[in-house]
This record gives structure tokens, C-alpha cells and sequence, in this order.
């Protein structure tokens, strides 16, 4: 009976001294709730040019579709997007939006550079970042970085592909239209002036058209009645900036109804724009279209590139060549020697990033 008794005993001190000590560990060694990562917490603001239609209308959209796209992937992520139609309104954006203290960084695309200067200066001295696309404001300093298509690059790539395509001529005869005297026209100017042989020759002053395809039309339409049939014959060539531009100058050539004979065997422009593609397509015109590529997409790289920044992320989406990240391009042709002729740039994904948002 003293061995039953002692047994009982001996197990029930052993349960307590059990329970005792589940019970102490739970109360003195809870588990501890895992630690989460702190969500970073930024604010980009915008500043763009204003537009419904064209270049500048789908270089809108692009940016708000690319600002909404960042603010799904990333937490904590606010993008404002102001844009303006003169440089006046940039500014006003500038200045609310460092008013109200709690923007990290503006990702600017001038107006016009000089006439930024001032503001973009206030950016840089109240502590905010700031990235710069497209149109430089010249000797800045302080910036994130500058953001653009090549524009050397696509000048110096026209100049190589007009060498060889006039290659068994000893003479080509050539218009010239640019957009602006901004400093995207005259790195292009400079790209092919570099590389483009002594046999081109300029037959008469540079046409500035403000990227307008009404004013090219117009600028080629008193051209052409300004000039013999002999002067008109001998033009091979006409070298663009836009395809907008050449809408107009097409326009022009398709409504001509003189005596002369048009010769012009090709067109240069930069772009990738569909409607074009499809003028080249219809014309009855001889004349062949070389294009290189530069998009309103373009101007989602400079939003990826903010925004990597900010998160100390390795961004990859343009070539940095001596402090400055430039946008690749392209060619595109329906006369040979191209990257891309026009249906294998239809088929592109860089194509379809570009008409994501519609054809304008």
C-alpha cells in the first residue's frame, strides 16, 4: 500500500514540475512577432509640357500610365504629374509642389531650358532632387541625372545611312527641316553633319517648323512654287527631325500639280510613327522613308529612373555616356538596310509599349 501511495505520488510531481515549467515558458519566453520591412514612403512630382494630340499629347499619356503602373508595384510611392503649356506654368508647378514640403524629388521636362534655369535652381537649393528630360538646360549642375533619346546618336546613324544609300551618287542635293532651336535639333544637326559626305550639298536655308506638320506643309508648298522645274528635278533628299514634319512635307509633294517631275528618292526623319508608316505605304510617290526610332514612350524611362534612385535600385533602361543616360535607337525603312522594316517593327514590343495607350 506505501509503494501504491509513494508512486502516486512520485507521478504527480512529476506533472507539476512539467506544468510548472510549460507555464513558465510561455509566460517569460512569448514568441516573438516577426519583424516586417519598413515600407518606404516617396513623393515625385512631375513637370511636363502640355499637349492633347501629337508627340507632346501621347508623351502625356505615356507618363501618367507609367506614374499609375510605379504607384501599383511600389508602397509608399506617390507620382503628381503637372504639366503646362507655357514655361510660365511650369514654374507656378514648380513652386507649389516645394511648397508643399514633402516632395523628394521632380523629374522636369523643360519648356525651354534657359527659361527653367531659375526654377530648377530652386529644386536643387531647397534639398529636393532632380532629374532632367529631353531638353537640356545647359551647365546645370546638382541634378540626379539628365534623361533623353541619343540625339547625337540618331544624327550621326542618318548620316551613316544616307552615305550608303547615295553611295553610287557624286552628288545629292538636299532639303533641310528641324523643329526648334532647342538643344534635341541641334545635337541631331550635329550627329550627321559630323559623319555625312562633302558631296551633300544644302540647297537652301534650314526650315524651322516648330515640329508643326502644317508649317512643314506650308514651307515645302512655297518651295516648290518658288523654284524652276530644273531646281525641283535635282532635289534627291530630305533630311527631317519628325516624322510630323513629314506628314506635311508629304502633303506638300503628294498635292504638287507643276510641271516638274518629283525625284526625291528618300526621306530621313526620326520617330516610328504609325500614321507616317502608312503615308509611305499609299503614296504613288518614288520617294522611301528611313525613320530613327524616338518615342513618346521615352519619357517612362525617366520616371523608371527616378524612381530607382530613390530606391537605391540599379537602373538599366539607357546607355550613361559621360554623365548623361541615353535612350537608344533604331532604325526603321522601307528601303532596306534598317533595323526594323516597317512590319518587324509592328510586331516589336517596343511597339507595342509605344501604342499602349492609343494611336494619336
Amino acid at each position: 500500500m506505501r509503494r501504491f501511495l509513494s508512486l502516486i505520488l512520485t507521478v504527480a510531481m512529476v506533472v507539476l514540475l512539467l506544468t510548472g515549467c510549460g507555464s513558465n515558458n510561455s509566460a517569460t519566453s512569448p514568441e516573438e512577432p516577426k519583424e516586417q520591412a519598413e515600407t518606404k514612403s516617396f513623393k515625385i512630382g512631375v513637370v511636363i509640357p502640355s499637349g492633347d494630340h501629337g508627340f507632346t499629347g501621347e508623351s502625356v499619356a505615356h507618363a501618367k500610365m507609367e506614374a499609375e503602373a510605379l504607384m501599383l508595384e511600389y508602397d509608399g510611392l506617390e507620382i503628381v504629374v503637372k504639366d503646362g503649356l507655357e514655361a510660365s506654368d511650369q514654374i507656378t508647378s514648380i513652386e507649389n509642389l516645394l511648397a508643399g514640403g514633402d516632395v523628394d524629388l521632380i523629374m522636369l521636362w523643360p519648356m525651354e531650358g534657359e527659361a527653367l534655369r531659375s526654377a530648377a535652381q530652386s529644386i536643387i537649393d531647397s534639398g529636393v532632387e532632380l532629374v532632367v528630360y529631353d531638353r537640356l538646360i545647359s551647365n546645370f549642375e546638382g541634378l540626379v541625372g539628365e534623361i533623353m533619346g541619343d540625339n547625337v546618336g540618331i544624327g550621326k546613324m542618318m548620316g551613316e545611312y544616307i552615305n550608303k544609300y547615295y553611295a553610287d551618287m557624286d552628288s545629292v542635293q538636299y532639303l533641310r527641316f528641324v523643329g526648334d532651336s532647342s538643344t534635341v535639333t541641334s545635337q541631331r544637326n550635329e550627329g550627321m553633319d559630323e559623319v555625312i559626305e562633302p558631296k551633300f550639298k544644302q540647297v537652301a536655308n534650314t526650315f524651322v517648323t516648330d515640329w508643326s506638320t502644317e508649317t512643314a506643309q506650308g514651307q515645302m508648298e512655297d518651295w516648290l512654287n518658288a523654284h524652276t522645274v530644273e531646281e525641283i528635278e535635282e532635289l534627291d533628299l530630305i533630311v527631317t527631325h519628325d516624322d510630323e514634319i513629314v506628314d506635311g512635307l508629304m502633303n506638300a509633294l503628294e498635292a504638287y500639280s507643276g510641271p516638274a517631275k518629283i525625284n526625291i528618292k528618300l526621306i530621313t526623319s526620326v520617330g516610328g510613327r504609325e500614321d507616317t508608316l502608312v503615308k509611305f505605304e499609299n503614296t504613288k510617290l518614288p520617294v522611301k522613308f528611313c525613320t530613327f526610332y524616338f518615342a513618346p514612350s521615352f519619357i517612362r524611362e525617366a520616371l523608371r529612373l527616378s524612381v530607382a534612385h530613390l530606391y537605391g535600385e540599379e537602373y538599366t533602361g539607357a546607355n550613361l555616356v559621360n554623365g548623361q543616360y541615353l535612350i537608344p535607337s533604331f532604325s526603321i525603312s522601307n528601303a532596306g538596310d534598317a533595323t526594323y522594316d516597317f512590319e518587324e517593327y509592328r510586331n516589336s514590343d517596343i511597339y507595342k509599349e509605344r501604342y499602349s495607350i492609343g494611336k494619336f
